[in-house]
């Protein structure tokens, strides 16, 4: 999931997809043109697919003699109402009994990628239907935007996302779509970070429109044609089954998800409808996955008023993004990578559960770096998002034992102000974007190196966010001594009172009443320590706003050298 309403595809398209909302806004709310939209597009989808992927050559024989008819190119020769009715009398009643009619024509077994697309078909067209409110004039210029949008974009990006996109721009779209999504190049900034290959298990457990899991598949293709190093048929049949996948809450979001996978032959019945932190089951799913990447919803309601399968002592955590990180980590085996979009107010919430998490990330993960993003990167047509960041983590020990022990040594720290695009609710590229810069240090902060720092990039060690600023230690060990000193005030004069008293009858010699005042303050004094570590232990939040550390720490060794 993410949180945007700004559209970062080429401006061609995204004049074609507004344009496409505005003809069709007589038909309904955002989210029934959204589904319009997505029905024309599949059907555009699966004909370019028809033509260009060779495993679907066997359905061509479907579409010989009339039967052209049901491909939407014919639609583009008919009028408004002879489009309506061939849609909703022949075409999809067609596509919704695609898989068997496809049968008809293939000789013994189907393939598993063929079939599994064919069934999401079945799926989206099972109940389509335009109805009255979309009229005959408009329906026919629709289906022209739609075939004016070239063919490569179709098959190759997030269009459909693009077109929830276009919904999410009109009033009332983010109400009922529930959903906001990552900017393209951070979702590409961060499939960089975690570096997926065929051999790992990719999940998201808020996935939206699948953009993250995509953005990985098409990582892991690239990577493999630049190296030359393609799997052996086994592994690629298994990164099919289950190596990308993911849950959405929405079903309707869901089906989106599912239809993107189609897209680019990834499996579709890997994204899963549901809650993520209700669907968690530690006996089957902790450590089951080697990347996990997310931007999973803040402050949202929950289904239940308790997780105690994801995280039993904080089971009733109201704040979801704790929740789901908790649920990230387990999710990852050992060696696995997360990267994943948090508010900036996670890295410093006081409440016990955030501070346990902050310090589970830094003791039980090697927490390698916090991403500070522009608060423009997630914007509404009503003003700027949330501020945001992105904590990189690797779960235990490395996959490679040599590279460091488990747990974190340091924390790098780097601010992007310009990641490529202007601010304000119209985004446009521009030159300077630090994400190139931000990748490149990147490398050698995996291989352990702490580089340079400057003003946007800084490394902070672990030590110094398990210690508490310095002038705040001193100010607790007063006020803790202050308390306890006037605390056992009374309890001292008291025993003064006896001592001084039976010195004086002699029954008591001056080397005993020494021991006995020393026993008493040496009690007191341990008192005092332990209350001090306590008070120290809870005040330190594990806080994870490293601009402070630097300069506060700093500040503190400076005085303190002075001195």
């Amino acid at each position: 999931m993410g949180r945007s309403t700004v559209h970062y595809a080429d401006n061609e398209t995204n004049n074609i997809l507004k344009r496409l909302h505005n003809k069709l806004r007589p038909a309904g709310t955002p989210v029934e043109r959204v589904e319009y939209i997505i029905e024309l597009l599949l059907l555009r989808i699966f004909e370019a697919k028809l033509k260009q992927d060779e495993t679907f050559t066997p359905l061509r024989k479907l579409f010989e003699g009339e039967n052209y008819r049901l491909l939407f190119s014919h639609l583009l020769s008919l009028t408004g109402d002879q489009i309506l009715s061939e849609l909703n009398k022949n075409i999809f009643p067609f596509y919704a009994s695609i898989l068997t009619k496809a049968r008809q024509v293939i000789s013994g077994n189907m393939p598993t990628k063929m079939q599994d697309q064919l069934v999401l078909m079945e799926e989206v067209f099972a109940n389509s239907n335009f109805t009255n409110n979309v009229k005959g004039g408009v329906i026919a210029e629709v289906i022209g935007l739609v075939n004016e949008i070239e063919e490569q974009r179709v098959l190759k990006t997030d269009l459909l996302g693009d077109a929830i996109e276009s919904a999410l721009s009109e009033t009332g779209g983010t109400k009922d779509l529930g959903l906001y999504r990552t900017p393209d190049h951070i979702r590409k900034m961060m499939v960089e970070m975690v570096d997926p290959d065929f051999t790992d298990i990719i999940f998201d457990p808020a996935c939206g429109t699948s953009g993250f899991l995509f953005n990985a598949y098409e990582y892991v293709i690239e990577k493999a044609r630049k190296t030359r190093r393609f799997p052996p048929e086994h592994i690629a049949n298994q990164f099919y089954r289950v190596g990308i996948g993911g849950i959405e809450y929405q079903g309707r979001i869901r089906k989106m998800a599912a239809v993107n996978m189609y897209i680019r032959g990834l499996n579709p019945h890997n994204i899963a409808q549901g809650d993520s932190l209700k669907m968690y089951d530690p006996s089957s799913d902790a450590g089951s996955k080697s990347v996990v990447i997310a931007n999973p919803p803040f402050g949202a309601e929950r289904d239940q008023p308790a997780y105690p399968n994801v995280w039993e002592e904080y089971s009733k955590e109201s704040e979801t993004t704790i929740l789901f990180v908790k649920l990230m980590f387990d999710l990852l085996r050992q060696g696995g990578r997360c990267a994943v979009v948090v508010s900036e107010g996670f890295l410093t919430w006081g409440q016990n559960s955030a501070c346990a998490l902050r310090k589970l990330l830094l003791n039980e993960a090697n927490l390698r770096a916090i991403i500070s993003l522009p608060q423009g990167v997630f914007v509404s047509k009503g003003g700027q998002g949330a501020k945001t960041s992105i904590l990189y983590f690797e779960k235990g020990q490395p996959a490679d034992p040599g590279l460091q022990p488990a747990g974190t040594s340091f924390i790098w720290y780097y601010k992007i102000e310009n990641d490529g695009f202007s601010m304000g609710t119209n985004r446009k590229p521009i030159e300077g974007s630090q994400i190139p810069q931000l990748l490149e240090i990147f490398k050698e902060i995996k291989q352990g190196k702490k580089p340079k720092d400057t003003k946007h990039s800084f490394c902070i060690p672990k030590e110094w966010i398990e210690t508490l600023d310095p002038r705040v230690a001193e100010r607790i060990k007063k006020e803790v001594k202050e308390r306890f000193t006037q605390k056992n005030k009374a309890k001292r004069e008291k025993l003064l009172t006896s001592l001084d008293g039976k010195l004086a009858k002699g029954t008591l010699s001056k080397a005993m009443y020494n021991e006995k005042l020393w026993q008493f303050d040496n009690v007191v004094e341990s008192q005092i320590d332990n209350e001090i570590a306590k008070a120290i232990e809870k005040a330190n939040s594990y806080h994870f706003n490293l601009q402070n550390y630097r300069s506060n720490l700093s500040e503190a060794k400076n005085l303190k050298a002075q001195a």
